[in-house]
């Protein structure tokens, strides 16, 4: 006899709700001598929610073992036999059932958490000098280590790698992002050698190339939140797009839109372009490779009613191209820019203020600002979202 398991991820508490179907494993399966005998309630398949929701509540379920499925019948492991009053309430919610005795595969046991993987690898001196935060972009890991925790770096890799079971290769930062194309020395710790990958977010796929173009999953919430306040018929300018998450996304979300991407980049601009046909939104994205100073002034002139400019270490110096892609009555620019100390917000609104004097715009409302992300102690990305007019 064939053995399914199937596991009610919603009432255990680990996975959104749903089932998994797992690996056929038959009686004669060396795995069966991981099984473990437990107090069995039989009862149909179609039961098994309300079931799983019962047992749970009356604190019956063995949560350390798996239930399994033996043609159309659920067998679902209990702690141990029924009190009277507790048959009575599984009878009177499922009806007449039947208890037995049967052996369960154990369930996987959560890994824990990174640190406390960690914890039992590296002297404790070392575990507060090793970053909680990292990126992961597709199957591939970033990490940021201090200069005292980078000789543990393959050990701190293989703990990564085991508590995330997508990660299949693990890079370091080697140096600060420096350059006008936004790409940052990585070194290759662990795992396959190479830099490519497909990510995905909100419904949109990405190939990205780590080593060759700028792209960062910690930004997913703001490129949801500017896709979001995209309306039916917008022309966006995209200055910056990076492998193009803020223009596929509003690609992806309307059907009547004209986004602009624009890349320095010709590494960046070719996944642009492969993203958009990945993504099938091909007919509303146009992608321009150059400089956006000059693809603005020959190209882009007066067409926008919206101009995204993430790059927070240069967008002063491109808000004369930025209002100049706008339509003449003005429309929407979302600035970000890099702002330390408790007045961060207010000090990136007076310098985009200050920035527009004497151009012949002005900003006529502000529409929100925001810390995007912390880059530093006390120091953040922040976004102005601002309404310009000419003045």
């Amino acid at each position: 006899m064939r053995w399914q398991i199937w596991t009610f991820y919603n009432a255990l508490g680990h996975e959104p709700a749903g089932r998994c179907r797992v690996t056929l494993l038959s009686r004669n399966d060396e795995r069966i001598d991981d099984l473990q005998e437990s107090v069995s309630l039989s009862i149909p398949k179609k039961q098994g929610e309300k079931a799983i929701q019962l047992l749970t509540r009356l604190k019956l379920l063995n949560r350390k073992l798996s239930p399994q499925i033996v043609d159309d019948v659920l067998h679902v492991p209990l702690f141990r036999e029924l009190q009277p009053e507790e048959r009575r309430q599984i009878e009177r919610a499922l009806g007449k059932q039947s208890l037995s005795h049967e052996k369960f595969p154990s369930r996987a046991q959560p890994v824990g958490s990174l640190e406390e993987v960690l914890e039992q690898k590296l002297p404790s001196s070392i575990i507060p000098l090793v970053s909680k935060s990292f990126d992961i972009i597709g199957d591939i890991a970033i990490i940021e280590l201090s200069p005292t925790a980078e000789p543990y770096e393959k050990i701190i890799a293989e703990a990564l790698m085991r508590v995330h079971k997508n990660v299949k290769t693990v890079y370091s930062k080697a140096g600060p992002i420096t350059d006008n194309l936004r790409l940052r020395p990585l070194h290759h710790v662990l795992g396959t050698d190479r830099t490519e990958t497909i990510h995905t977010e909100l419904g949109c796929r990405f190939k990205i190339d780590i080593s060759r173009a700028f792209f960062s999953p910690r930004l997913s919430a703001e490129h949801k939140r500017v896709a979001e306040q995209v309306r039916p018929g917008e022309c966006v300018v995209d200055m910056f797009a990076g492998v193009g998450p803020f223009s596929i996304l509003i690609a992806k979300r309307l059907n009547d839109v004209q986004v602009h991407a624009i890349e320095a980049n010709p590494e960046a601009a070719k996944l642009i372009r492969e993203n958009a046909k990945m993504n099938k939104v091909q007919d509303r994205i146009k992608v321009w490779f150059g400089d956006a100073r000059v693809v603005v002034q020959e190209n882009l002139s007066g067409i926008a009613t919206r101009v995204i400019m993430n790059h927070p270490s240069q967008a002063r110096e491109f808000l004369e191209p930025a209002y100049k892609a706008l339509r003449l009555d003005g429309g929407i620019v979302h600035y970000y820019t890099f702002k330390e100390g408790l007045d961060s917000e207010s000090n990136a609104r007076k310098e985009l203020a200050a920035a527009l004097d004497n151009s012949g715009w002005k900003i006529e409302k502000t529409i929100e600002t925001h810390k995007v992300r912390g880059v530093a102690p006390m120091k953040w990305q922040v976004a102005v979202d601002a309404k310009l007019t000419p003045s």
